[in-house]
């Protein structure tokens, strides 16, 4: 019977890196240097990880910030002049028609003027275009369709100089397809726009990555504490500066942080609730004035072919003027103050508008078709123009306002992040040298 000898390690051979690993464990468990190292490098990852954390969630809410100033904010302002822009476009080629040869300079004008703000705002969001998806399609259906729009008034006005009466079926034919086609596409690229608004506002009001900075970072500055004390009671040291330094950059990290982003937040919030949202409703309802005046004009074009127009103008004052139609809506959005008053007396010229388009009616169904138009067109405060006026006035007022405070509010909230990312970078640096250069020393002192 053979006994084999266990085979022991060579004298010179080098432990396995389990062993080395084994070995420090070790030393961290039952030695006070190794115990006051352990803690150091907890705490210094904790530095770290605050540090990128708190970079990760700086950055992300400076690029939603800077997005909301640079891009989304303008781009959904683009989107929504192109919709009103056509829309009052349309409107003004309507009144010019009924005045034919009587059309004064200024409505002309305004109609070119409508034209070339489209065309404008069509080129800012073509530019921003991805060349692929549903904007870019409906940029395209907009920038070959204007023209047809266009040619087709013009080819109703030239018709109607001469004296031709089918001229009219043109200019039905140009409204037409504005509203079903050239309306819809600026409505998807403004429902596009202005989600892409709400995403950049979400990512500036702050979000996870901010909350877990936080969280980390008062585990770093517990982590901290906690070994300064260890340092004082083992070494009796009152004060560590570099441990010290390493607390005072992570409370100054942390009060930056919250500063900032908490401002941020707020003025995010703030544009939002006090501009986004009641702009949204208060660009809906100015666009909806715009196209019942045209649902008004287009009817007394049509003369007895013109029932589709009157119903759409019917159903649009329900939507707009009606209990919780959209001025009610952007009443309550705006939550008071000018805003709501300029809705409130947007909603009562609204009103009044109405009872001047029965009259209108009532001419037109008693036969006294130029008296209607006479009225219809009116700029007097009793005139179908003038009473329109005195709706969009105020509406016009709103909107300016609501833009202001969302433009405001954006540019606050862009500027309380610009220079965070930069002091998160060199806090995060001075905390870890701060350690290092504390505790460094210490170990030192056991050899």
């Amino acid at each position: 019977m053979s006994v084999t000898a266990e085979r022991l390690p060579d004298a010179g051979s080098s432990p396995t890196w389990r062993t080395r690993v084994a070995d420090a464990a070790e030393l961290g468990r039952t030695t006070r240097v190794g115990q006051l190292a352990r803690a150091a490098l907890v705490t210094l990852l904790l530095v770290l990880l605050a540090g990128v954390l708190a970079l990760v969630a700086a950055l992300r809410t400076q690029a939603a910030a800077d997005d909301v100033v640079q891009r989304s904010g303008p781009l959904t302002a683009s989107a929504q002049e192109l919709y009103r822009a056509l829309s009052d476009a349309d409107t003004s080629a309507g009144q010019g028609f009924l005045l034919g040869a009587d059309e004064p300079p200024g409505l002309r004008l305004r109609y070119q003027t409508d034209l070339a703000a489209a065309g404008r705002a069509l080129a800012v969001l073509g530019s921003a275009s991805t060349g692929t998806g549903a904007d870019d399609a409906a940029v395209t259906t907009l920038t070959q369709g204007l023209p047809a729009y266009t040619g087709l008034v013009e080819t109703a006005r030239a018709l109607d100089r001469q004296g031709l009466t089918y001229g009219s079926a043109y200019l039905r034919e140009a409204s037409s397809f504005l509203r079903t086609d050239l309306l819809p596409a600026a409505q998807q690229i403004g429902d596009l726009q202005a989600a892409a608004l709400a995403d950049a506002q979400d990512g500036a009001a702050g979000g996870v990555w901010a909350v877990l900075a936080l969280v980390v970072l008062l585990a770093a500055l517990v982590g901290t504490w906690r070994l300064h004390r260890r340092i004082a009671h083992t070494t009796k040291r009152r004060l560590t500066p570099g441990v010290a330094l390493a607390g005072v950059a992570l409370a100054l990290l942390g009060a930056w942080g919250v500063i900032a982003l908490g401002v941020c937040a707020l003025a995010t919030t703030t544009g939002l609730d006090d501009g986004t949202a009641p702009d949204r409703e208060l660009v809906a309802a100015r666009v909806a004035v715009l196209q019942s005046r045209g649902d008004e004009i287009l009817t007394l074009v049509a003369r007895s072919t013109g029932g589709s127009y009157e119903q759409d103008y019917v159903r649009r004052s329900i939507t707009l003027y009606g209990w919780q139609g959209t001025l009610d809506r952007a009443r309550a959005a705006a939550g008071g103050g000018a805003v709501a008053d300029e809705a409130a007396a947007a909603q009562t010229a609204g009103r009044r508008n109405i009872v001047v388009h029965e009259l209108v009616r009532t001419l037109d169904a008693a036969g006294q078709y130029d008296q209607a138009v006479g009225l219809a067109l009116a700029t007097g405060a009793d005139g179908g123009q003038g009473s329109v006026q005195q709706v969009l006035d105020p509406l016009d007022r709103a909107v300016a306002s609501t833009a202001a405070t969302s433009a405001d509010a954006a540019a606050t909230a862009r500027a309380a992040t610009v220079l965070l990312p930069l002091g998160v970078v060199v806090l995060t640096l001075v905390a870890a040298g701060g350690l290092a250069a504390g505790v460094w020393p210490r170990l030192q002192e056991y050899r």
